[in-house]
């Protein structure tokens, strides 16, 4: 038996009193001026992760972004040992609510001019600020590095619901069977498409499509794959198509795939016919792939 021996609270032996919350506070604050997040993790404390679990060149994951510490954590570290981690952010554009914090929803409403202030806003912001911060850190220092090959940039990628009036419910698909309206799709409902299915064949979001000119028509380009997501595709455009693979040495698509609901069915077999017809005389390898 212990006996009357008082109890202690145990404490991990991976601690540091930088390890704080309040530490994190300070740091957000000094980067906004302001206290627009509560108790952001320290900085001190994710180094110390990534260090121990990631080489210099991985990737981390962060499904619950918040404030952004994860990717000011990675650029710091990126600066300070010439690594090439990388980042992933997710965070959900939750609604600041004015009367919790005033503070950040009016930061977030009349600074960043954002008509709905959203967690996402700070994330946003944040990462601009701090990667800009680095850099002039570090331009004033006795002894400045070489951060021309970092990269101190990123992307941002949204969800977005499905068509409202899509309602496809067959057992199996038939190319006569309608999805939806497709007059009515926007150009941003086609670069969703489009996104969708660069993704499906395996280019990475960060990889930008080209924009191919094909006689006033206007395809994306990227890892040998043409997308022609537009009305208006006509046998002139098929020929430009040509001349450019004839004559392009840096363009030469294995796979072109069209946006079935923009072509009628003519179409669609004449342009599939001469592809297969010019790739058998060039002994080259080109598929005409159909999407709806």
């Amino acid at each position: 038996m212990l006996g009357n021996i008082p109890s202690k609270k145990p404490k991990t032996i991976f601690y540091k009193p930088s390890y704080s919350s309040g530490n994190g506070t300070l740091q957000i604050e000094k980067l906004f001026n302001k206290r627009v997040f509560s108790n952001p993790k320290p900085l001190q404390l994710l180094w110390d992760f990534i260090e121990i679990g990631l080489s210099r060149n991985d990737t981390i994951l962060d499904f619950f972004a918040g404030s952004g510490t994860i990717a000011d954590a990675v650029m710091q570290l990126n600066a300070k040992d010439d690594g090439d981690r990388k980042y992933i952010l997710v965070q959900l554009p939750e609604k600041i609510d004015k009367k919790k914090n005033k503070t950040a929803y009016d930061f977030v409403k009349d600074e960043l001019k954002a008509n709905n202030p959203t967690i996402f806003d700070i994330t946003k912001e944040r990462l601009i600020r701090a990667g800009n911060k680095i850099q002039a850190d570090n331009k004033a220092s006795k002894i400045p590095k070489d951060l021309s090959k970092q990269d101190f940039g990123f992307k941002v990628f949204e969800t977005m619901p499905i068509w409202e009036d899509y309602d496809f419910e067959a057992d199996e698909f038939d190319k006569q069977q309608t999805l939806f309206n497709e007059i009515t799709l926007t150009e941003n409902d086609i670069k969703a498409l489009l996104t969708t299915w660069k993704t499906y064949d395996g280019i990475a979001l960060t990889c930008d499509l080209e924009a191919i000119d094909l006689g006033g028509y206007c395809g994306y380009y990227a890892s040998q794959k043409l997308y022609l997501m537009d009305q208006g595709f006509k046998t002139e455009n098929l020929v430009k198509l040509l001349e450019k693979i004839d004559k392009d040495t840096n363009f030469n698509p294995t796979s072109v795939v069209a946006f079935g609901y923009h072509f009628e069915s003519k179409n669609l077999r004449e342009n599939s016919e001469n592809l297969k017809s010019y790739a058998n005389k060039k002994q080259m390898d080109i598929d005409f792939i159909i999407r709806y």
